[in-house]
C-alpha cells in the first residue's frame, strides 16, 4: 500500500517578489490588452532563466513591462468572495450558500520615489514620452533634454496631478510578480519560481506618503483586479499563476 507524504518543507514559500507593471496603460494607443507571460503578445520564458532576469534584460524603451524597483512589506494578494445565504424554517440555519460578489486585490509599498511609480500609485495614465504638453491621457511627460545618463540643466520630467472628468475611463494596467515556487519532494528539482499575472489592475484605494525627517518615503498602493469577459480567458478571467521549474538535475 502506497504511503502519503504528510508534509514537505520545500513547498514552503519565503521571500518578496519583484513587481512589474505594464509600461503603457489602457488609455494609450498601442496598448496590448493581453500580455500574458509566454504568450505571443507577451514576454517569452527562457529555459533555465528566471522570468525576472528575462523581463529586466529587455530595453526599457521597447519593454512591455517596467520593474517598479524596491518594495516594502512584500506583496499581499487578497481573494475575497462574498456569499449570500438561504435560510429555511426547518433547519433554523442556512440551507444553501451562493456567491453574490467577488473581489481580488494586490497590495504593496513601493520604496522608490520615481515619477513613474507615483503615476501608477495615483492611478493616472501616461508613460515616459518626449513631449512638453500634458494631456488628459498622458500626465507624465519628459522633454528631450532630460536624461539621467547625460543630464542637462534644461532637462525636465513632469507629473501632472490630473483631476479627471466624468465619463473618462479609469486607467488599467497589467501586472506581473515573480516569487519562489514549491520544489516538492523530487530531488532532481533544484529551483523553481512562481509567476503571478493579473490582466486588469486599477489603483483604487487611498495612497498616503510622507516626507519625514527620520523615515523613508514609501508609496503604498492597492490594486483591484477586474475580470475579463472574453471567452478566450474562461476560467482565468483575473489572470493566472504559473509554476516554473528552473533547474533540474539529471
Amino acid at each position: 500500500m502506497a504511503t502519503q507524504a504528510t508534509g514537505n518543507a520545500k513547498n514552503i514559500l519565503v521571500g518578496a517578489s519583484p513587481l512589474f507593471l505594464s509600461v503603457k496603460d489602457s488609455t494609450q494607443s498601442g496598448y496590448v490588452e493581453n500580455m500574458e507571460p509566454n504568450a505571443s503578445t507577451g514576454v517569452a520564458f527562457v529555459n533555465g532563466t528566471s522570468f525576472t532576469d528575462t523581463l529586466n534584460a529587455v530595453d526599457i524603451s521597447t519593454a512591455l513591462y517596467r520593474n517598479v524597483g524596491y518594495t516594502n512589506n512584500g506583496l499581499q494578494i487578497t481573494y475575497n468572495p462574498t456569499y449570500g445565504s438561504v435560510t429555511v424554517d426547518q433547519l433554523l440555519d442556512t440551507a444553501k450558500l451562493f456567491k453574490e460578489s467577488m473581489e481580488v486585490m494586490i497590495a504593496t509599498e513601493m520604496a522608490e520615489g520615481t515619477l513613474e511609480n507615483t503615476l501608477a500609485v495615483f492611478g493616472q495614465g501616461g508613460t515616459n514620452t518626449h513631449s512638453t504638453a500634458i494631456t488628459a491621457t498622458n500626465t507624465l511627460t519628459t522633454n528631450a533634454d532630460y536624461s539621467q545618463a547625460s543630464p542637462t540643466t534644461a532637462g525636465l520630467k513632469t507629473l501632472g496631478l490630473a483631476a479627471g472628468a466624468l465619463g473618462v475611463a479609469p486607467v488599467e494596467r497589467q501586472l506581473i510578480a515573480v516569487g519562489q515556487g514549491p520544489t516538492g519532494s523530487n530531488a532532481k528539482i533544484v529551483s523553481a519560481e512562481r509567476v503571478y499575472y493579473a490582466r486588469r489592475v486599477l489603483s483604487v484605494q487611498q495612497s498616503q506618503f510622507s516626507l519625514a525627517r527620520n523615515n523613508p518615503t514609501t508609496f503604498p498602493v492597492t490594486f483591484r483586479l477586474l475580470p475579463s469577459g472574453e471567452s478566450a480567458y474562461a476560467g482565468q478571467e483575473y489572470g493566472k499563476i504559473i509554476d516554473r521549474l528552473l533547474t533540474v538535475t539529471a
